[in-house]
């Protein structure tokens, strides 16, 4: 039994493409924590802007309220970063799978869950997904070479001896169409 190879390349390109997003992201994630908590101008500016609405009388609220959201921004931030990292090591651990042979189902299990990770439908995911996808989809063909000769050299032989058979079949025929006759005519007796 031999089993042709499926050139898996385009699950790892989509796989690297995947891994380079997430890094991207995890980058951009990183440089706006920075600088939000570096930039003095931004917490000033959105003082100003809670302390311009009419329903907030209180400074004391605006400095709970901006402290509050600074540090939701950062917690949210490493999440999503924990988040992305996790997806780009499960992707890695796919494309390892992928080197190997047989593995494409574990592999696509592997860039489900990065995609998972990255976000439900960022594009990251869906790049992971179609990977995935193609993991799960794309079989390689068994063939047994040997049986298929077999098999052919059996139906040549097999066609061979109908051929031979058949000739023998048609001259008994005529012999016999000749010789049969009806009892209350001599005119030889054919078959429909």
């Amino acid at each position: 039994m031999n089993q042709d190879m499926v050139n898996r390349s385009g699950e790892k390109v989509l796989g690297i493409i995947g891994i380079v997003f997430n890094i991207l992201a995890i980058a951009l994630i990183g440089v706006a924590m920075a600088s939000y908590s570096t930039m003095p101008e931004m917490r000033q500016f959105m003082e100003d802007e809670i302390l311009a609405d009419p329903t907030i009388t209180n400074p004391e609220d605006v400095q709970i309220m901006l402290d509050m959201m600074s540090s939701g921004f950062t917690v949210m931030g490493w999440v999503m970063i924990a988040l992305l990292g996790l997806s780009t090591i499960l992707a890695i651990i796919a494309l390892v799978n992928l080197r190997k042979k047989g593995k494409a189902s574990v592999a696509g299990i592997f860039f489900i869950l990065a995609g998972l990770f990255a976000g439900l439908l960022s594009p990251t995911s869906i790049v992971f997904y179609i990977a995935a996808i193609m993991c799960f989809v794309r079989k390689p063909q068994i063939q047994h070479k040997q049986s298929l000769r077999d098999d052919d050299f059996k139906y040549q032989e097999d066609q061979l001896h109908r051929k031979e058979d058949s000739v023998p079949r048609e001259e008994e025929v005529r012999r016999d169409d000749t010789t049969t006759t009806r009892n209350d005519d001599d005119t030889p007796y054919r078959p429909l």
